[in-house]
């Protein structure tokens, strides 16, 4: 039963990857500046390695030590946490598309830090635990670009 669960469980992060890669795909169709696009392409392909991480795992459980390797505890700003939530349109601009992104990574953080919760103590909880801080690191790096290009052009 567990083995199930698991496999469910791991479906489910697949797609969250697959649909972060998506957005950050989608952004670097929307931004204009060259550096914008770098850095959405740099997360797009960092989602694609978690997803194919995860699928590695689902293949072969002796690849779960893959995951996260070098992972750290990385600190959370909190700058999008009180914002309100933002949609994204066609004419969506470069602070909505940070601010969708980095909400985004923080539900995402937070799922990945709930596994890690119910699976502590196992080597599958070290794997959401270190999915967990990626996502984080990935929310840092877009309220640092937010800090960085919108609070201070104001």
């Amino acid at each position: 039963m567990v083995g199930l669960n698991l496999k469910a469980i791991l479906e489910s992060a697949v797609k969250i990857e697959e649909q972060s890669y998506a957005l950050y795909t989608m952004a670097q169709r929307k931004v204009s500046y060259p550096s914008s696009k770098s850095f959405f392409e740099e997360l797009a392909q960092e989602e694609l390695r978690h997803k194919e991480k995860l699928l590695g795992i689902m293949e072969n459980k002796e690849r779960i030590s893959e995951l996260g390797l070098g992972a750290s505890t990385i600190q959370d700003l909190k700058i999008v946490d009180m914002m309100k939530a933002t949609a994204l349109s066609d004419d969506v601009d470069y602070q909505r598309i940070l601010i969708y992104a980095a909400k985004r990574e923080k539900s995402t953080y937070e799922y990945y830090n709930s596994l890690a919760l119910g699976f502590k103590g196992t080597e599958i909880g070290e794997v959401f635990s270190k999915l967990a801080q990626e996502e984080l690191k990935h929310k840092n790096r877009l309220e640092r670009e937010y800090d960085e290009y919108v609070l201070t052009d104001n």
